[in-house]
This record gives structure tokens, C-alpha cells and sequence, in this order.
């Protein structure tokens, strides 16, 4: 997930911008955020940027098949986490990859039911 992320930054970020990788601790939750300089997605594709064989139209060709942030979100979802997207046009875009924290989950564990499999 991040790996494509981190593609993705480089990839739409100019000559000269910046791409930064940070994990924070929010709360019960870990945020890793892939941030860039590149031109930002419009607020009408956030929400359909991250669906299968979509790609933006920035008029440079980029290459790939539009899957990778589709990828990103299913795994994601899949560790019980979220992506989350926030992007302002002419200044970059932020993905956050918003997963429970090792210790909540343990917690989370600990706590549950055990299942007998007979």
C-alpha cells in the first residue's frame, strides 16, 4: 500500500516538490500519510479516484491501469483500517492510511470470544 502511495506521489509531484512519508499516533489508530506537492485531485474525483481503472486526466501521460489506489483500499480495509484522501488543487494531496494500533488490536483480542473448532 504504501509503496504505491509513495509511487503515486513521486509520480504526480514535479521537479523540484517534495513527498513525505509520516506515522503518527492519533488516539487508538496509527496514521501513515504519503504527502506530495504534485497538482492536487480535484473535490469532484476524490471520492472516484480510488475506484478500479480510474485515472486522472492531467494531460501527461502517466502510465499504469488505475488499480493501485483501489489496492491501497481494499488492503487497507482489510487490516480494519481506512485511506483517507485530502487534496487541495495547486498546492498537493495527502493519502492517510488510518490502521488500529498494535496495542488496541491486541486489547481487542484479548477481549473477544475464543472460537472452539471442533
Amino acid at each position: 500500500m504504501l509503496a504505491n502511495l509513495a509511487g503515486n506521489a513521486v509520480k504526480f509531484t514535479p521537479s523540484g516538490g517534495h513527498v513525505s512519508l509520516t506515522a503518527d499516533a492519533v488516539g487508538d489508530a496509527v496514521d501513515v500519510c504519503v504527502s506530495d506537492t504534485g497538482p492536487g485531485i480535484p473535490c469532484a474525483e476524490i471520492d472516484t479516484v480510488v475506484e478500479p481503472f480510474v485515472q486522472l486526466h492531467t494531460g501527461a501521460k502517466r502510465g499504469g491501469w488505475g488499480l493501485g489506489l483501489f489496492i491501497a483500499r481494499g488492503l487497507t480495509q482489510l487490516m480494519g483500517g481506512e485511506l483517507l484522501v485530502r487534496s487541495t488543487i495547486g498546492v498537493g494531496t495527502r493519502f492517510t492510511v488510518r490502521l488500529a494500533a498494535a496495542t488496541s488490536a491486541a486489547a481487542a483480542r484479548r477481549r473477544a470470544p475464543a472460537t472452539r473448532v471442533a
